[in-house]
């Protein structure tokens, strides 16, 4: 039987991969992340904090994925960690997976996580037992020849089915600030929020109150065919089949409060994906 999580945003996964190892239906490291979603998630942020819990208890980590994590830098944690060594995203319907690339993850003097590329330093440097750094290899594309060794973990995110441009379908977003801070941005030229179009983040007021807007770009495709979304459900599924793949777990991601899949449409998504899954695994819902 195999576990399947569900998940509303994406950075839980994070700690439901923890969950995962210590409930022993993965190993604690060595595994492949299939990452099928529309974006890659494989940022690596910038974070205040002691790298050491990530290798303490699932108190930490579930600090850590709700305090510290945003919704797209949550895999390389998960590298640094040892539970993934080979990440393989799916991204798309119509490229082939790109070859594996040896790829390095490592603390840098700024204390933040860095992914690069591998040197003759470096490979000398992860032979010593101190070392901070971790090698992987990543993969990166569409539907393509798919096998790997190692125990696998499927997770997946709806709106890979549903829109080619999903950011776009993000609705626009606010937070209440100060009257100062509103005048900071809209007086000084030089602010740093400048680096983003206004039409994307803007400052605003309304009766008196004042606020930092974020604003989706407009969707070229406001309305996606349901038909379509069912034939990517079908076209994944034959592809599970013929590149047999057996996962240890499966995690599937809502996405349906950021906007990524579309909140109107993220129940037939789901529904539709999980009877799919049901005729090739036995699976439970955890």
């Amino acid at each position: 039987m195999i576990p399947l999580y569900t998940i509303e945003e994406h950075h839980e996964a994070f700690y439901l991969w923890n969950k995962a190892t210590e409930a022993g239906y993965i190993p604690p490291f060595g595994n492949t992340l299939l990452h099928i979603d529309h974006h890659s998630d494989f940022e690596c942020g910038i974070y205040d904090t002691d790298w050491k819990v990530l290798f303490g208890t699932l108190d930490d980590m579930h600090s850590f994925t709700y305090n510290t994590l945003g919704i797209a830098d949550f895999i390389c944690p998960a590298i640094y960690q040892g539970i993934f060594n080979d990440v393989v995203i799916l991204k798309d319907f119509t490229l082939l997976l790109s070859p594996p690339e040896e790829k390095m993850i490592k603390i840098t003097d700024e204390n933040l996580l860095s992914v690069e590329p591998i040197s003759v330093f470096s490979r000398g440097m992860i032979t010593k037992p101190e070392s901070d750094i971790r090698l992987f290899t990543y993969r990166q594309g569409g539907l393509g020849v798919f096998k790997s060794p190692q125990s696998v973990v499927m997770d997946i995110d709806l709106d890979y089915f549903c829109w080619d441009d999903s950011l776009s379908t993000v609705k626009d977003k606010q937070i209440e600030i100060t009257e100062q801070v509103y005048r900071d941005v809209t007086e000084n030229p030089y602010h740093p929020f400048r680096i983003f179009p206004k039409k994307v983040v803007s400052a605003v007021e309304d009766n008196g109150r004042f606020y930092l807007k974020y604003t989706g770009l407009p969707n070229p495709q406001p309305k996606h065919d349901i038909g379509r979304v069912h034939k990517r459900l079908d076209v994944f599924i034959k592809w599970l089949t013929e590149c047999n793949i057996k996962p240890c777990i499966i995690s599937i991601c809502r996405s349906r409060y950021s906007g990524y899949t579309p909140a109107d449409m993220w129940q037939e998504i789901e529904k539709g994906l999980l009877e799919r899954l049901s005729r090739l695994y036995d699976y439970e819902r955890l």
